[in-house]
């Protein structure tokens, strides 16, 4: 176990980032957890707060990084990182919206987890608004030094990119030392496979063009062959309002799949060993009583992909699941927003992923747009609904209660925090405390994994203030991607 001793680490956490050498280092084992980031066997939990004020300038962005203990990532190990942070490349500016979009792998292969983090509207040498991705390198004393990411250069484009709006990573089972990593933009989508230098030039790096305005990109293994198939998610357009979902849309064939949706993960839902893709689509069939296009369902939906030796059957049919299926909590109402996040993990043991999705405008009683999460088992054949259960800020052991716009269920993710097997529940809400009311808006829910999948008793938040934080629309919620 590589770990500094809590004064080394405090010591850290109070200060700015320490570089490290520039040099690659020496080839070790790629860390074990993609988001370990100091090497002491404990996922450790990132958190984005684009909207945050820094240094007197609105929407800079920043991150915070809680690292996970026995007990639970929490405030005692914290980390608040901006392009303010000593160490840190780059400049806080209005508007850069710094932590957007996170994502975390070993970069470059020795042994610890490196955090990816995007400013989609930061501004480069040779346009506005192009976008940047940072990473910062992990080590026994957690985050140290940061690169810049290549972005493309003054012959793409005049600008206006928004390379960053989303933002994967993984080491490959088949590679774990190329790690790959996916930057979404407005105009293409960034490929980059590592080993990385410190100075974070990659090994390879495309410019993905067959899907220009990427608004999220995710990296999963869908036909068991080791490597990451790419998942592109498009901008709404006219023939998919919600966004057109593209499955490795660099080979010769990358038409899009028949449902929409704004946002997607992989897990293994059936036991099978491949993964399968879940698709979350928030958007109603309808606005104000006028019908839209699109293949959603009123309130929002899922669509399930089962992966396959073959990978994703662009022709098959997809599992549809709103809370309209049976066995799903609630009813489909306009405005759920059913599918704003989706996290996939296995919460019980059983051997099949189980899926959270948000639904941060469920109407609770008189508490409008109070927000809500649905665990769906998977099964044998996949999820059905069936054995679904909600949790809000109203369930019993749940700190807080439903109170209007709090848009509880924001963000999602499945992670096992503790060590022990079974997987936590993280759940953003945003809205939390808003603005009219004394405290910084957003904050984060904990809810402890155990042998029958996540448990309200123990359950516990981190409000902004607590992380340092400080000024109105702060949104701290942004779940990195799972």
């Amino acid at each position: 176990m590589r770990i500094g001793t809590t004064a080394t680490l405090a010591a850290l956490l109070m200060a700015g980032l320490t570089p490290l050498p520039l040099t690659t280092p020496a080839s070790a084992a790629p860390a074990k957890h993609y988001d370990d980031f100091n090497g002491d066997g404990y996922r450790d939990l990132v958190v984005g707060a684009p909207d945050a004020t820094i240094s007197g300038r609105a929407e800079a962005g920043a991150v915070v990084v809680l690292y996970g203990t026995a007990s639970g990532p929490g405030t005692s190990k914290k980390q608040l990182i901006s392009q303010a942070t000593s160490g840190v490349e780059g400049a806080a500016e209005s508007y850069d919206r710094f932590g957007q979009s996170v994502a975390s792998a070993d970069l470059d292969a020795d042994g610890y987890a490196d955090l990816l983090i995007a400013a989609p509207y930061e501004d480069v040498t040779d346009a506005k608004n192009r976008g940047s991705v940072t990473v910062l390198w992990g080590s026994a004393q957690g985050l140290r030094s940061s690169a810049i990411l290549p972005t493309p250069g003054p012959s793409y484009g005049s600008g206006g990119c928004i390379f960053g709006v989303g933002l994967a990573a993984i080491n490959p089972k088949a590679s774990p030392s190329a790690a790959r990593v996916s930057v979404a933009g407005w105009c293409a989508t960034r490929r980059l496979t590592g080993p990385f230098t410190r100075t974070g030039k990659p090994a390879d790096n495309v410019l993905e063009m067959n899907t220009p305005s990427a608004d999220d990109t995710v990296l999963g293994d869908l036909n068991g062959d080791g490597w990451a198939d790419d998942v592109d998610i498009t901008v709404g357009l006219s023939d998919h309002p919600d966004g057109a979902v593209y499955i490795n849309p660099n080979s010769s064939s990358h038409e899009s799949l028949p449902t929409d949706g704004d946002n997607a993960t992989v897990g293994d839902l059936n036991g099978d060993g491949y993964g399968d893709l879940v698709i979350g689509d928030p958007s109603d069939t309808e606005i104000d009583g006028t019908p839209r296009p699109g293949t959603g369902h009123k309130g929002g939906q899922i669509a399930v992909w089962l992966g396959n030796p073959s990978g994703i059957d662009r022709t098959g049919t997809p599992i549809l699941i709103h809370q309209d299926t049976p066995g799903v909590p609630g009813a489909a109402e306009a405005y759920d927003s059913f599918g704003s996040d989706v996290s996939v993990a296995d919460v019980n043991g059983d051997g099949y992923g189980d899926i959270a999705v948000g639904v941060p405008g469920e109407t609770l009683g008189s508490a409008r747009h109070a927000g809500s999460v649905i665990l769906i088992p998977g099964g044998a054949s996949g999820p059905t609904g069936a054995g679904s259960r909600a949790v809000t800020q109203n369930t019993t052991g749940v700190p807080g209660t439903a109170e209007r716009e709090d848009h509880f269920g924001a963000t999602v993710r499945l992670t096992d925090l503790t060590k022990n097997g079974r997987p936590e529940l993280v759940v953003g809400a945003p809205g939390e405390n808003a603005p009219g009311d004394s405290d910084d808006s957003g904050g984060i829910w904990v809810l402890k994994g155990t042998t029958t999948g996540p448990t309200t008793t123990g359950s516990y938040n981190v409000m902004a203030p607590e992380v340092g934080l400080s000024g109105r629309y702060v949104n701290w919620s942004s779940t990195q991607s799972s």
